[in-house]
């Protein structure tokens, strides 16, 4: 069965599918969706998770391996195969289909963040539609976005009307995470309360000054100073380094895509491919025209090994002090030969 993220709920309490393929390029709606398929689970009484994650290299004869052995505590386990390209493969697709025909106990839960509308059509994910639940997690188109914040502080105990959505959905600029963070202020800033604009307006206001797209911000509109600053109340804050990273790679990723693409097409044109909100032009267009197009590839590049550091899985710098010099290379003018 295919369902969207605002059925899955319902679906849920019907009861636990064996197989569920949440698959889409939309973090939060992928990341949310697997948060409630485990809650679920465990109100069922399956405690226990499996977690394997298939990459390039991947043996697929090691998620069969991972099972084999019955659990000492429980007689059903969540396994759970991050497939982060959405691809498995002619073998991949198999063993899946294969998992399907055992009929076993254990519940798979697969998340996919590359994922293509093509994509549906494999056999492996007809074969879950029949079994279980195919979950995409497309991002919220502008005009939808609205209506999903409206839907958003509505289940977080908070009334609100047309412009207060609309004066969000602007200033977030189709940015799920950063919608569903600033709803969550808003829920401990006024707990089970009519919201009013002037008021959304002035929390927002307050929240700007240290937030990540702040950050991201000042370092396309070239401020280094003022987003060293912003790093430094990042930092205080406890902000998490993935959030960071996030907002700065997304911009700075788009930002190299325009600047090569822009040497063949009218960036008018690039601009509305990439989808790229008009407010945010302006600022990118500058971010380009002071670094470039290699400059910007090279920026882009840093983002793995900062990737890394957030993570602990490297311990041969300083995330901070990195991220610090990443973001006053990309706002800084380059010397002259450089």
């Amino acid at each position: 069965m295919k369902v969207f993220p605002e059925r899955l709920p319902e679906q849920l309490i019907r009861g636990i599918k064996p197989v569920y393929l949440i698959a889409g390029p939309e973090r939060l709606l992928v990341e949310e969706a697997a948060d409630q398929i485990r809650a679920a689970c465990r109100k069922q009484g399956i405690d226990e998770r499996i977690r394997i994650s298939a990459d390039g290299r991947f043996d697929w004869n090691e998620l069969a391996r991972a099972t084999e052995t019955g659990s000492l505590f429980a007689t059903r386990r969540l396994v759970e195969l991050r497939l982060p390209t959405g691809k498995p493969g002619a073998e991949g697709g198999k063993v899946i289909r294969a998992w399907l025909d055992q009929g076993r106990d254990d519940v798979l839960l697969i998340l996919c963040d590359q994922w293509e509308f093509a994509q549906e059509k494999a056999a492996w994910v007809k074969a879950i539609e029949k079994t279980g639940i195919y979950m995409p997690a497309w991002g919220v188109k502008p005009p939808q976005l609205p209506a999903w914040i409206a839907h958003r502080l509505k289940s977080r105990g908070l009334a609100s009307d047309s412009p207060i959505c609309q004066f969000l959905a602007e200033r977030l600029e189709g940015n799920l995470l950063a919608a569903a963070q600033e709803v969550e202020r808003l829920a401990m800033l006024f707990p089970g309360r009519k919201l009013g604009l002037e008021q959304v307006r002035a929390a927002v206001a307050d929240n700007a000054r240290f937030d990540s797209f702040r950050l991201v911000e000042l370092v396309l509109d070239g401020q280094a100073g003022a987003a060293l600053r912003c790093i430094r109340g990042l930092r205080e804050a406890d902000t998490p380094p993935p959030q960071i990273l996030w907002a700065l790679g997304r911009e700075l990723e788009i930002a190299s895509l325009v600047a090569r693409r822009a040497g063949q097409q009218p960036i008018e044109r690039v601009f509305s491919d990439l989808k790229v909100w008009r407010s945010r032009q302006q600022a990118i267009q500058t971010c380009i025209h002071r670094n470039g197009a290699r400059r910007l590839d090279r920026a882009v590049g840093r983002l793995t090994r900062l990737d890394l550091l957030s993570k602990g899985q490297s311990t041969d710098g300083n995330f901070w002090l990195e991220l610090e010099s990443l973001c006053v290379q990309v706002a800084s003018t380059p010397a002259r030969g450089a």
